[in-house]
C-alpha cells in the first residue's frame, strides 16, 4: 500500500510524491498531511488522511481500503472479516448475474438490474449473502410489491427474476420458497373485421398513408413490436414473398428465443411494400422516424388514432399524472377522452393473423414456426377463437 505526500516541486507546483518506506529507510522526518489513492465509482481518487505520523497513516489507509472492499460487496467490515470464500455476497452475485446477461437486449438488462437492485435495497441489513435469501426474504419482497400496487403478473415476473439469480448461485427450487401470485389467463382476442375495417377506413379518409402501411404491416406479418421496429429492407425476399426476422447486433436487437425465422407475407402487403421500396424514406429501416432511426412509437400512435377515430370502447379507466413540477396531480381518466383504450394493442394484430391462418387451414406446425414459438402448447393457447357469427353456418349444419 502506497502513502503519498504533496510537496512543491522546483517550478512551484504541488505534486503527489510516493513515500518510499523500504527496509532500512527512516522516514520520521516526513511531515503531514499524508494521502492515499484508491478506487471510487470506477475512478481513482485521492483522500487526505487524518493521521500525523507515517505509521498511523498506513493503518488509516488500510482501514479505508478494508471498508471500501466491504462496501463493494455489500457487507460490513465485521462481516467481511468473518466471511469465507464459499459464501457469495448478494451484491456480488447480482453484479455477476447482470454481467452474464449483458448479451440480452438493453431493455431486458435494465429490467433485471432494476428488479435485483430493488430486492437488494429491500433486504439490506438482514440479508448479506446469497445463502441467506430465505422464504421470508422473498415473501417480504412480494408484500412490498403488493403494497406498491403492482399487478399480479408484474409481481410474478419480478419474483422469477430473483429466483433466476438464486438458481444461478446453486439454490435449487427457489420458486417453491414463495407462493407465486395467481394470474388469470386471458383468452387471446383477435380484432374483428369490423374493427379493422373502421380503423383503415379512418386512415384512408384522413389520407394517413404512412400510418396505414405500418398497421397493415403489423397485421400481415404477425411480427412483434420490436421485430417490426428493427425490420430492414434486406429482410424481405420479394421473390419468395417472405420476411426474415433476425438479430441486428449493431443496434442491440436480438430475436426472441435467439432463433431467427422466415414468415410468409400476403400478396397485397408485398405489393404495398414494393411500392414503398421504390420511394423508401430510409435505405435500411422499413419504418424510420425523422432522425433516420427505427420508429418506436407504434402503440402510442395506434391508441391516438383509435381515440380520434372514435373507435374506443368508452369503458376503460385508469389514473394518470398530470401537470409538472410542484403542480403534479393524479387524476382518473377514461378512454372516452384519452388514448388509453385496452382494446387497441399491437399484439392483437399478431393474434388476428394467427387466427386467420388457422381459419384458412394452415397447419398448426406452420403457424407455430411462423409465430416463433418453441412450444406448440403456446401456439394453441395463443390462437384466438373464431367469432360465432362467422361460424353460424357450420353450427347450424352440425
Amino acid at each position: 500500500m502506497a502513502i503519498y505526500t504533496r510537496p512543491k516541486n522546483a517550478a512551484g507546483h504541488w505534486r503527489y510524491q510516493r513515500v518510499n518506506t523500504g527496509k532500512g529507510r527512516n522516514r520520521s522526518d516526513l511531515q503531514p498531511p499524508f494521502f492515499f489513492r484508491h478506487g471510487h465509482n470506477g475512478k481513482r481518487v485521492w483522500t487526505q488522511l487524518k493521521a500525523t505520523a507515517l505509521s498511523a497513516a498506513k493503518a488509516e489507509a488500510e482501514a479505508i481500503e478494508t471498508a471500501l472492499e466491504a462496501q463493494s460487496k455489500g457487507l460490513t467490515v465485521a462481516e467481511l472479516a468473518q466471511s469465507d470464500l464459499n459464501r457469495v455476497p448478494l451484491k456480488i452475485a447480482i453484479e455477476r448475474f447482470l454481467d452474464l446477461k449483458r448479451s440480452k437486449t438493453p431493455k431486458t438488462v435494465a429490467q433485471y438490474a432494476l428488479v435485483l437492485n430493488q430486492f437488494l435495497g429491500l433486504v439490506r441489513g438482514t440479508v448479506r449473502f446469497v445463502d441467506q435469501v430465505t422464504d421470508d426474504a422473498l415473501d417480504s419482497y412480494k408484500r412490498f410489491l403488493e403494497k406498491e400496487g403492482f399487478a399480479a403478473r408484474t409481481i410474478r415476473n419480478r419474483l422469477l427474476i430473483v429466483c433466476f439469480l438464486l438458481k444461478k448461485n446453486g439454490i435449487a427450487n427457489s420458486t417453491k420458497l414463495v407462493e407465486m401470485p395467481t394470474i388469470e389467463e386471458e383468452i387471446p382476442e383477435s380484432y374483428t373485421r369490423e374493427q379493422l375495417d373502421a380503423l383503415f377506413e379512418y386512415l384512408d379518409r384522413g389520407r394517413l398513408e404512412e400510418e396505414k402501411q405500418r398497421y397493415k404491416f403489423f397485421l400481415g406479418s404477425s411480427l412483434r413490436e420490436r421485430e417490426v421496429m428493427f425490420a430492414e429492407w434486406d429482410d424481405i425476399d420479394f421473390d419468395k414473398g417472405t420476411i426474415r426476422d433476425r438479430a441486428k447486433r449493431d443496434v442491440g436487437f436480438t430475436v426472441k428465443n435467439h432463433e431467427s425465422r422466415v414468415v410468409p407475407l400476403p400478396t397485397d402487403l408485398l405489393e404495398a411494400l414494393k411500392k414503398r421500396y421504390e420511394k423508401r424514406p430510409d435505405h435500411r429501416w422499413i419504418f424510420a422516424n425523422e432522425s433516420g432511426k427505427p420508429e418506436g412509437h407504434f402503440l402510442r400512435k395506434l391508441k391516438t388514432i383509435a381515440l380520434r377515430a372514435g373507435l374506443n370502447c368508452g369503458r376503460c379507466r385508469t389514473t394518470v399524472t398530470r401537470g409538472s413540477y410542484d403542480h403534479k396531480r393524479r387524476v382518473e381518466v377514461t378512454c372516452k377522452t384519452d388514448n388509453i383504450c385496452e382494446q387497441w394493442k399491437l399484439h392483437r394484430f399478431r393474434k388476428t393473423r394467427a387466427t386467420r391462418w388457422m381459419e384458412n387451414g394452415i397447419p398448426i406446425r406452420n403457424i407455430q414456426k411462423w409465430l416463433g414459438h418453441r412450444s406448440l402448447e403456446t401456439t394453441m393457447v395463443y390462437l384466438g377463437l373464431t367469432g360465432v357469427d362467422e361460424l353460424r353456418p357450420k353450427i347450424d349444419a352440425a
